[in-house]
């Protein structure tokens, strides 16, 4: 039986975690397990939402079939079972918390709690437009997102009560996992991480009638995401517009106070059993390419702000928790004390795969991030696309999988267009979520794989890329991995030998074809590599 694992995103950070965890997803780094996932910000057109949707809609598309024909895997590409939620508090009518606490009528009718509000909350606080999120005003955000999850609670069908749901039939027969992911620095996570599980046991309580009591039974755990990033500060016209903006210059300020907190609220400390911590010695990371004129983008569609290797690192923080004994979690829980972990990288900043998740799985992290990005080159050069020259009936050998289902392997292509490289529609060539982090290392020799892997700025360079040889640097747990061709012969002859090796040996026995596929890719690499 698949192992479950619930994650919650929450915000534009979460956001982005949640794409480096179903992007871990299609590794192999989840195998065996049914991952339900809880996007919840409260910009429900921001453009890392939009982003999200997208890369989710891949992923599904490459396993292909319909959501009840999915299954967990093991030892394979896009192993993983994803089940994906949405929720975004409705601010479309009531936009401001004004609006919505119905401030003019409650003045005449209970002057004692307008009074209350005005000492907490300021003028612009109070009637700054709720749409893209909470901008660091965490005493706000708190109050309003645990109310709208109980009310969205009582929507049957909603995404958030369809995985209440699943958490109510968890917590049945077992111990459900949660793991929350989010920056604490900022304003949607930052608001919603303390009150997040709380919020979860009363609606859970609400929708089982009373007879789940989720807070005795889950396990919890959440990343203390610290500033990572900054951009330019906003204008005096743009604040007047705006009333209220998130400002970078104060986001070190907020992550002290939070991780304060953190480590001194006795219902947090009792509530977590873990807390992930990390974030970055400085805040030069510029996450949106803008000009110093450009206008301050506080959400919406504009606002996509690029992928960061810390982000990855939140990630597998929550592959860590998955992975923790059910002896280990009920002790911890038992104490009422939360552990607070954190990893440390060398003073060069070059990031090498044991950063990520330890020394004992550094060579399977290894393994499955590089067979993933040589499969992207193998989807994504001029003279490859393997997948969809195997569908079209190209591959001779492999004339038994032209029955692929065609939508399978656009979603395939679209799935390795987010992760690596693709070409936009002005014909100009993009990053992709690994190339993003490659730079948000620093280039060069900073991240995971060989610099050279990363060099092509065109679809032709991709395609003659030397991912045989030049895929791992020449030091670390993968050091020297690579395989010679013959003198007749090029890297893509010799993967496709490997491939028909693993055809007429094991052919895999799953009954959709693409993820046969994908297997054989799969094992063919990973015997090509010696791993």
């Amino acid at each position: 039986m698949a192992k479950k694992l619930f994650v919650l995103g929450i915000g534009g950070t979460g956001m982005r975690c949640i794409e480096s965890l179903i992007h871990l997803c299609a590794m192999g780094m989840f195998d065996d397990t049914d991952l339900h996932l809880l996007a919840l910000d409260t910009d429900k057109n921001n453009g890392n939402f939009s982003r999200l949707k997208a890369l989710k809609d891949a992923y599904l598309g490459a396993k292909g079939g319909t959501a009840e024909q999915r299954q967990a895997l093991q030892d394979t590409f896009f192993s993983a079972n994803l089940k994906y939620y949405e929720f975004s508090p409705d601010y479309e009518t009531k936009s401001s918390f004004k609006a919505i606490f119905g401030y003019s009528d409650t003045q005449f009718r209970a002057p004692e709690q307008t009074g209350l509000v005005d000492l907490m909350l300021s003028e612009s606080v109070m009637n700054f437009n709720l749409r893209h999120g909470y901008r660091a005003q965490t005493h706000l955000g708190s109050m309003m997102m645990y109310h709208s999850i109980l009310e969205e609670a009582e929507r049957s069908g909603s995404g958030l009560r369809r995985f209440l749901d699943e958490l109510v039939n968890d917590s049945q027969s077992g111990n459900p996992r949660i793991f929350i992911l989010g920056s604490v620095f900022g304003g949607t996570g930052a608001s919603s991480i303390p009150i997040i599980p709380q919020a979860l046991g009363d609606a859970v309580l609400k929708v089982s009638n009373g007879s789940v009591d989720l807070m005795g039974r889950a396990y919890f755990a959440s990343t203390l995401l610290t500033a990572y990033f900054s951009f330019r500060n906003p204008t005096a016209s743009e604040l007047k517009e705006q009333l209220v903006i998130a400002t970078s210059d104060k986001f070190a300020l907020n992550s002290q106070v939070a991780m304060m907190f953190y480590s001194s609220d006795p219902t947090v400390r009792s509530t977590y059993q873990r807390f992930y911590m990390m974030g970055t010695a400085g805040l030069d990371w510029k996450p949106m390419a803008q000009e110093d004129n450009s206008p301050t983008i506080t959400g919406g569609d504009k606002q996509e702000n690029d992928s960061h290797y810390i982000e990855l690192l939140a990630a597998m923080a929550a592959w860590d928790f998955s992975r923790l004994s059910e002896d280990t979690l009920r002790g911890e829980k038992s104490e009422a004390k939360p552990r607070y972990l954190y990893r440390s990288i060398e003073d060069t900043g070059v990031l090498e795969f044991q950063d990520f998740v330890g020394a004992d799985y550094a060579e399977e992290f290894a393994r499955k991030a590089g067979m993933l990005l040589v499969f992207s080159i193998l989807s994504n050069g001029e003279n490859y696309d393997f997948v969809a020259s195997t569908q079209a009936g190209r591959q001779k050998e492999f004339v038994a999988y032209k029955d692929i289902d065609p939508q399978q392997v656009a979603a395939v292509k679209k799935y390795f267009d987010l992760f690596h490289v693709y070409v936009d529609a002005q014909g100009s060539f993009r990053e992709g979520w690994i190339r993003q982090l490659h730079r948000s290392a620093g280039g060069g020799e900073r991240f995971l794989f060989g610099p050279t892997i990363f060099s092509p700025n065109d679809a032709r360079t991709l395609s003659k890329i030397k991912f045989n040889e030049g895929l791992y640097r020449n030091s670390g747990v993968a050091g020297g991995k690579g395989f010679s061709t013959g003198w007749f012969s090029n890297q893509f002859d010799a993967f496709k030998e490997e491939v028909v090796k693993v055809l007429k040996n094991n052919e895999p026995k799953m009954t959709n074809r693409g993820e046969q596929l994908y297997k054989m890719v799969y094992d063919a690499l990973k015997a090509l590599y010696k791993f």
